[in-house]
């Protein structure tokens, strides 16, 4: 008997209710939502192959300061030994150079892809209202 009861209570509950949602006073103001938008991610990805070509291409510039190094060890005239060390030195520069700056553009690559979200731009502002906080960081 209590089972046929509590189907008595849903159904009229049921038919009771008011079909359209909107009737309904909201205590919170409805937000509509935005249209999904995908963002370009060209410029991630460009810079990511332009980092990832510089680390490729520091290994034969550090493979050529190897061999200067090697001519400079081997080098028997004194009058040249400066010269060589100086090649060396500058070579094994620019190989350091050309895979610390790709290494840079792949983080940034990453940053770019990853972490930073179009549209949101990054933005520091003080407030003085009493019922706000003081200074907001919105990233």
């Amino acid at each position: 008997m209590s089972f046929r009861l509590a189907a008595l209570v849903v159904a009229a509950l049921v038919v009771g209710a008011p079909r359209d949602a909107s009737a309904q006073a909201a205590p919170f103001e409805v937000m509509p939502l935005r249209p999904s938008e995908k963002p370009s991610h060209r410029l991630a990805w460009i810079t990511a192959i332009a980092g990832a070509g510089l680390v490729a291409g520091s290994f034969p510039l550090a493979a050529e300061a190897d061999q200067r190094y090697q001519r400079y060890l081997d080098e028997t005239d004194v009058s040249r030994l400066d010269e060589r060390f100086r090649a060396t030195e500058r070579m094994d520069r620019l190989a350091s150079g050309v895979l610390l700056t790709g290494e840079a553009l792949l983080a940034t690559a990453v940053w770019l892809r990853f972490v930073r979200h179009p549209g949101h731009e990054s933005h520091l502002t003080f407030a003085l209202e009493p019922r706000r906080c003081a200074c907001v960081l919105r990233f």
